[in-house]
């Protein structure tokens, strides 16, 4: 039987008077890529915030495995295993790519950091060589991939990424796609939010449509192709 890691819902958030989700629910299962489609403006950020405790919910519920999180403040699921990564690097520029990384680390409390720091360098060799460098000199992309190297380095059990390709070269997205299927491989589930829909297709085990505050399941990899071409046209309207 499939491990439910993250489970929304009915969930409901509003920013004032406005309603920004309603009647979300959401399945992650341990191991897979699960991805999140949709518009810009259609609530994917709102919703990601809403399960890392960024952002309060009106009603609902948001279970990290089995238990109830909704309450807890992002440091303690950060503790527990669950990690985010918000859209354009929110990297510290002034400090050196490794001070970025060991600063990463700070709320998870039992995270072996040496050995976390070569996992992720492994990972991203680019980053063991530059690590003295400040990271505001570094190109765009690897500013992105020191933003994923964030997330990974608290060794968690799921890593949430809002529009890890936005802004960046075709061959830079295909770096990231690369670097997301490493992660999955690893045993690292994933959460993953882009307007990138091909991309999105081709590293998801599950797909779901974010269209109008609300969400709406695509299928499991082999049942993507009956809904794919629908998806892209509701994107686009």
């Amino acid at each position: 039987m499939t491990r439910e890691l993250l489970t929304v819902d009915d969930l409901h958030v509003s920013y004032g008077d406005m309603e920004v989700i309603r009647d979300a629910d959401l399945n992650v299962p341990a191991g897979d890529v699960v991805a999140i489609v949709g518009a810009n403006g259609a609530g994917k950020t709102t919703l990601l915030d809403a399960v890392a405790g960024v952002k309060a919910i009106d009603s609902g519920d948001v279970r990290f495995d089995g238990e109830s999180i909704v309450g807890e403040e992002p440091f303690e699921r950060i503790d527990r295993g669950l990690a985010y990564v918000p859209e354009r690097h929110r990297i510290f520029p002034e400090m050196t790519v490794r001070n970025n990384l060991q600063t990463a680390m700070i709320p998870a409390a039992d995270v072996s950091r040496d050995e976390q720091l070569d996992r992720v360098f492994d990972l991203f060799p680019i980053l063991r060589d530059r690590q003295s460098q400040v990271a505001g000199t570094m190109s765009g992309g690897q500013q992105q991939m020191l933003a994923i190297a964030q997330g990974l380095v608290i060794d968690p059990d799921l890593i949430m990424f809002d529009e890890p390709t936005l802004g960046l070269a075709p061959k830079i997205v295909e770096d990231i796609r690369d670097t997301i299927v490493d992660i999955s491989e690893s045993g690292v589930t994933v959460l993953l939010v882009d307007e990138q829909i091909r991309m999105a297709k081709q590293v998801s085990d599950r797909m779901y449509l974010m269209r109008k505050n609300t969400l709406q399941y695509l299928g499991e990899r082999g049942e993507f192709e009956d809904a794919y071409q629908n998806a892209v046209d509701q994107v686009l309207e």
